[in-house]
């Protein structure tokens, strides 16, 4: 994944940060490890961004 890919989560997913439902489509920003677990932080427009376990999400097939 390169930053700027289309993403959609898998599973109604709930911000961490406002406990509100995160929309199912986001934007990848960077994928980092910490403490041996690797998380990608997607931006969610208006929503933020937040960090995800990989097998939360899937790309999106590209348009065109």
């Amino acid at each position: 994944m390169s930053p700027g890919d289309p993403l959609k989560t898998i599973k109604p997913i709930r911000s961490q940060k406002t406990g509100i439902l995160l929309p199912r489509q986001g934007t990848f920003v960077r994928a980092i490890e910490n403490l041996g677990r690797n998380l990608i932080l997607v931006n969610f427009g208006n929503a933020g961004e937040e960090y995800l376990f990989p097998d939360e999400v899937l790309p999106e097939a590209s348009k065109g």
